[in-house]
Protein backbone atom coordinates (compact mmCIF):
# COMPACT_ATOMS: atom_id res chain seq x y z
CA UNK A 1 0.00 0.00 0.00
CA UNK A 2 3.16 2.45 0.11
CA UNK A 3 2.48 2.88 -3.64
CA UNK A 4 -0.87 3.43 -2.97
CA UNK A 5 0.03 6.59 -1.03
CA UNK A 6 2.56 8.67 -3.65
CA UNK A 7 -0.04 7.48 -6.34
CA UNK A 8 -2.63 10.01 -4.37
CA UNK A 9 -0.26 12.27 -3.68
CA UNK A 10 0.77 12.66 -7.18
CA UNK A 11 -2.90 12.47 -7.66
CA UNK A 12 -3.35 15.48 -5.60
CA UNK A 13 -0.78 17.24 -7.14
CA UNK A 14 -2.26 16.61 -10.82
CA UNK A 15 -5.76 17.38 -9.53
CA UNK A 16 -6.98 13.71 -10.46
CA UNK A 17 -7.46 12.79 -6.80
CA UNK A 18 -11.50 12.22 -7.41
CA UNK A 19 -11.48 9.73 -9.73
CA UNK A 20 -8.51 7.89 -8.03
CA UNK A 21 -10.11 7.93 -4.90
CA UNK A 22 -13.71 7.39 -6.48
CA UNK A 23 -11.30 3.75 -7.81
CA UNK A 24 -10.34 2.85 -4.53
CA UNK A 25 -13.10 2.76 -2.84
CA UNK A 26 -15.25 0.42 -5.20
CA UNK A 27 -12.00 -1.69 -4.54
CA UNK A 28 -12.26 -1.49 -1.02
CA UNK A 29 -16.15 -2.72 -1.53
CA UNK A 30 -17.86 -6.20 -0.66
CA UNK A 31 -17.38 -9.01 -3.26
CA UNK A 32 -20.39 -8.55 -4.51
CA UNK A 33 -19.15 -5.70 -6.32
CA UNK A 34 -21.18 -3.21 -4.76
CA UNK A 35 -19.55 0.28 -3.87
CA UNK A 36 -19.23 0.56 -0.32
CA UNK A 37 -19.13 4.05 1.76
CA UNK A 38 -16.24 4.78 3.77
CA UNK A 39 -16.39 4.03 7.38
CA UNK A 40 -14.51 3.73 10.15
CA UNK A 41 -14.95 -0.08 10.98
CA UNK A 42 -13.32 -0.68 7.79
CA UNK A 43 -10.75 1.88 7.95
CA UNK A 44 -9.87 0.41 11.43
CA UNK A 45 -9.69 -2.85 10.38
CA UNK A 46 -6.94 -2.34 8.38
CA UNK A 47 -4.97 -1.01 11.22
CA UNK A 48 -3.54 -4.75 12.84
CA UNK A 49 -2.04 -5.82 9.75
CA UNK A 50 -1.23 -3.15 7.37
CA UNK A 51 -1.41 -0.06 9.16
CA UNK A 52 0.14 1.79 5.66
CA UNK A 53 -3.49 1.09 4.09
CA UNK A 54 -5.14 2.20 7.02
CA UNK A 55 -3.27 5.61 6.78
CA UNK A 56 -3.92 5.47 2.96
CA UNK A 57 -7.81 4.68 3.16
CA UNK A 58 -7.73 7.69 6.16
CA UNK A 59 -6.19 10.06 3.81
CA UNK A 60 -8.91 9.35 1.02
CA UNK A 61 -11.66 9.16 2.93
CA UNK A 62 -10.51 12.51 4.53
CA UNK A 63 -10.23 13.82 1.06
CA UNK A 64 -13.85 13.12 0.17
CA UNK A 65 -14.91 14.98 3.63
CA UNK A 66 -14.89 12.25 6.17
CA UNK A 67 -14.19 14.67 8.56
CA UNK A 68 -13.06 13.22 12.29
CA UNK A 69 -13.64 10.32 11.79
CA UNK A 70 -11.12 9.85 8.73
CA UNK A 71 -8.73 11.91 11.24
CA UNK A 72 -9.06 9.79 13.89
CA UNK A 73 -8.40 6.61 11.75
CA UNK A 74 -5.60 8.41 10.47
CA UNK A 75 -3.90 9.60 13.68
CA UNK A 76 -4.30 5.53 14.82
CA UNK A 77 -2.82 4.72 11.62
CA UNK A 78 0.25 6.95 12.35
CA UNK A 79 0.97 5.39 16.14
CA UNK A 80 1.26 1.91 14.00
CA UNK A 81 3.57 3.00 11.56
CA UNK A 82 6.18 4.94 15.04
CA UNK A 83 5.07 8.33 15.10
CA UNK A 84 2.99 8.18 18.44
CA UNK A 85 3.24 11.85 18.83
CA UNK A 86 1.76 13.42 15.82
CA UNK A 87 -0.85 11.04 16.43
CA UNK A 88 -1.69 12.05 19.89
CA UNK A 89 -1.40 15.83 18.90
CA UNK A 90 -4.34 15.01 16.42
CA UNK A 91 -6.21 12.99 18.69
CA UNK A 92 -6.33 15.57 21.87
CA UNK A 93 -7.50 18.00 19.38
CA UNK A 94 -10.19 15.73 17.76
CA UNK A 95 -11.22 14.82 21.60
CA UNK A 96 -11.75 18.51 22.18
CA UNK A 97 -13.70 19.25 19.43
CA UNK A 98 -17.29 19.74 19.56
CA UNK A 99 -19.56 16.28 19.17
CA UNK A 100 -20.78 13.14 20.73
CA UNK A 101 -19.29 13.17 24.47
CA UNK A 102 -19.02 9.07 24.42
CA UNK A 103 -17.04 9.58 20.96
CA UNK A 104 -14.78 12.04 21.79
CA UNK A 105 -14.03 10.26 25.48
CA UNK A 106 -12.75 7.24 23.05
CA UNK A 107 -10.59 9.78 21.34
CA UNK A 108 -9.39 11.20 24.66
CA UNK A 109 -7.83 7.51 25.70
CA UNK A 110 -6.77 7.28 22.52
CA UNK A 111 -4.80 10.19 22.77
CA UNK A 112 -3.56 9.12 26.50
CA UNK A 113 -2.42 6.19 25.18
CA UNK A 114 -0.55 7.59 21.83
CA UNK A 115 1.38 10.04 24.52
CA UNK A 116 2.13 6.96 26.71
CA UNK A 117 3.89 4.95 23.36
CA UNK A 118 5.70 8.70 22.84
CA UNK A 119 6.94 8.11 26.29
CA UNK A 120 5.28 11.35 27.50
CA UNK A 121 3.07 10.08 30.98
CA UNK A 122 2.53 14.00 32.21
CA UNK A 123 0.35 14.21 28.50
CA UNK A 124 -1.07 11.03 29.10
CA UNK A 125 -2.41 11.28 32.54
CA UNK A 126 -3.90 14.57 31.05
CA UNK A 127 -5.81 13.45 28.18
CA UNK A 128 -7.12 10.75 29.96
CA UNK A 129 -8.01 12.88 32.50
CA UNK A 130 -9.95 14.98 29.58
CA UNK A 131 -11.34 12.00 28.74
CA UNK A 132 -12.50 11.50 32.58
CA UNK A 133 -14.69 14.80 32.43
CA UNK A 134 -16.90 13.16 29.39
CA UNK A 135 -17.41 9.87 30.89
CA UNK A 136 -16.29 9.98 34.53
CA UNK A 137 -16.62 5.79 35.13
CA UNK A 138 -14.92 4.57 31.87
CA UNK A 139 -12.84 1.75 33.90
CA UNK A 140 -10.37 2.33 30.87
CA UNK A 141 -9.93 5.20 30.81
CA UNK A 142 -9.00 5.18 35.20
CA UNK A 143 -6.36 2.60 33.86
CA UNK A 144 -5.12 4.63 31.32
CA UNK A 145 -4.65 7.45 33.86
CA UNK A 146 -3.80 5.77 36.68
CA UNK A 147 -0.59 3.55 34.89
CA UNK A 148 0.40 7.50 33.52
CA UNK A 149 0.00 8.73 37.04
CA UNK A 150 2.15 6.41 38.40
CA UNK A 151 4.70 7.54 35.64
CA UNK A 152 4.77 11.32 36.18
CA UNK A 153 4.27 12.03 40.20
CA UNK A 154 0.57 11.44 40.42
CA UNK A 155 0.89 8.08 42.50
CA UNK A 156 -2.03 8.95 44.82
CA UNK A 157 -4.51 9.28 42.12
CA UNK A 158 -3.29 6.48 40.64
CA UNK A 159 -4.54 4.74 44.01
CA UNK A 160 -7.99 6.61 43.48
CA UNK A 161 -8.27 5.93 40.18
CA UNK A 162 -7.96 1.95 40.90
CA UNK A 163 -9.83 2.14 44.29
CA UNK A 164 -12.18 0.45 43.76
CA UNK A 165 -10.34 -2.02 41.10
CA UNK A 166 -12.06 -2.72 38.18
CA UNK A 167 -14.99 -5.26 37.84
CA UNK A 168 -13.69 -6.47 34.63
CA UNK A 169 -11.55 -9.87 35.08
CA UNK A 170 -9.67 -8.99 32.19
CA UNK A 171 -8.52 -5.56 33.59
CA UNK A 172 -7.59 -6.56 36.91
CA UNK A 173 -4.59 -8.56 37.17
CA UNK A 174 -2.95 -5.17 35.06
CA UNK A 175 -4.97 -2.99 37.68
CA UNK A 176 -3.47 -4.84 40.56
CA UNK A 177 0.05 -4.56 39.15
CA UNK A 178 -0.10 -0.36 38.79
CA UNK A 179 -1.67 0.18 41.92
CA UNK A 180 0.86 -1.93 43.62
CA UNK A 181 3.19 0.25 41.64
CA UNK A 182 1.77 3.29 43.10
CA UNK A 183 1.49 2.08 46.95
CA UNK A 184 5.20 1.41 46.29
CA UNK A 185 5.75 4.90 45.08
CA UNK A 186 3.95 6.37 48.53
CA UNK A 187 6.26 4.26 50.47
CA UNK A 188 3.13 1.70 51.54
CA UNK A 189 4.82 -1.63 51.12
CA UNK A 190 3.10 -3.85 52.86
CA UNK A 191 -0.30 -2.58 50.50
CA UNK A 192 1.92 -2.68 47.60
CA UNK A 193 3.23 -6.46 47.95
CA UNK A 194 -0.51 -7.68 48.71
CA UNK A 195 -1.76 -6.43 45.46
CA UNK A 196 1.41 -7.35 43.24
CA UNK A 197 0.62 -10.92 45.10
CA UNK A 198 -2.79 -11.27 43.83
CA UNK A 199 -1.68 -10.30 40.36
CA UNK A 200 0.98 -13.17 39.95
CA UNK A 201 -1.70 -15.38 41.41
CA UNK A 202 -3.58 -14.25 38.35
CA UNK A 203 -1.07 -14.15 35.97
CA UNK A 204 1.91 -15.97 37.22
CA UNK A 205 3.48 -15.01 33.90
CA UNK A 206 2.90 -11.93 33.43
CA UNK A 207 6.11 -10.14 32.90
CA UNK A 208 4.92 -6.59 34.34
CA UNK A 209 3.80 -8.26 37.73
CA UNK A 210 6.95 -10.03 37.80
CA UNK A 211 8.98 -7.16 37.65
CA UNK A 212 7.01 -4.83 40.01
CA UNK A 213 6.93 -8.14 42.62
CA UNK A 214 10.80 -7.95 42.05
CA UNK A 215 11.02 -4.53 43.27
CA UNK A 216 8.64 -4.55 45.98
CA UNK A 217 10.50 -7.81 47.49
CA UNK A 218 14.00 -5.48 47.26
CA UNK A 219 12.53 -2.89 48.96
CA UNK A 220 11.40 -5.62 52.04
CA UNK A 221 14.72 -7.61 52.00
CA UNK A 222 13.70 -10.51 50.30
CA UNK A 223 16.84 -10.09 47.68
CA UNK A 224 16.71 -14.16 46.32
CA UNK A 225 12.91 -13.62 45.91
CA UNK A 226 14.14 -10.41 43.84
CA UNK A 227 16.71 -11.85 41.83
CA UNK A 228 14.31 -15.19 40.91
CA UNK A 229 11.57 -12.63 39.94
CA UNK A 230 13.61 -10.55 37.55
CA UNK A 231 15.31 -13.85 36.49
CA UNK A 232 11.97 -14.83 35.15
CA UNK A 233 11.11 -11.71 33.18
CA UNK A 234 13.99 -12.35 31.42
CA UNK A 235 13.28 -15.95 30.56
CA UNK A 236 9.66 -15.29 29.67
CA UNK A 237 10.50 -12.06 27.22
CA UNK A 238 14.20 -11.57 27.11
CA UNK A 239 13.68 -8.70 23.91
CA UNK A 240 10.45 -7.08 26.23
CA UNK A 241 11.43 -3.38 27.58
CA UNK A 242 10.70 -5.23 31.12
CA UNK A 243 13.31 -7.77 30.40
CA UNK A 244 15.89 -4.69 30.10
CA UNK A 245 14.52 -3.51 33.43
CA UNK A 246 14.90 -6.59 34.81
CA UNK A 247 18.66 -6.55 33.41
CA UNK A 248 19.15 -2.76 35.44
CA UNK A 249 17.23 -3.89 38.62
CA UNK A 250 20.27 -7.47 38.66
CA UNK A 251 23.50 -4.98 37.58
CA UNK A 252 22.17 -3.01 40.16
CA UNK A 253 21.62 -6.15 42.82
CA UNK A 254 25.23 -7.30 42.24
CA UNK A 255 26.78 -4.39 42.60
CA UNK A 256 25.16 -3.32 45.97
CA UNK A 257 22.94 -5.82 47.61
CA UNK A 258 22.22 -3.60 50.37
CA UNK A 259 20.70 -0.84 47.83
CA UNK A 260 17.04 -0.20 48.75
Amino acid sequence: MRGMTSSFLRAVRHGSAPALLAGWFVAAAPGDGRARAPDLAACLARLPDDPDGARDYATAWRARGGGAQAARCGALALVALGDPRDAAIELDSLAHAPGDPAARADIAGEAARAWQEDGDPARAFDSAGYGLTLRPDDPGLRMVRARAGVESGHAAQAVADLSPLPARADMLAQALVVRASAYRRLGRIDLARADIDAAVGRAPQDVAALLERGIVRQRQGDLTGARSDWEQVKALAPDSRQADMARQDLAVLEADPDAP
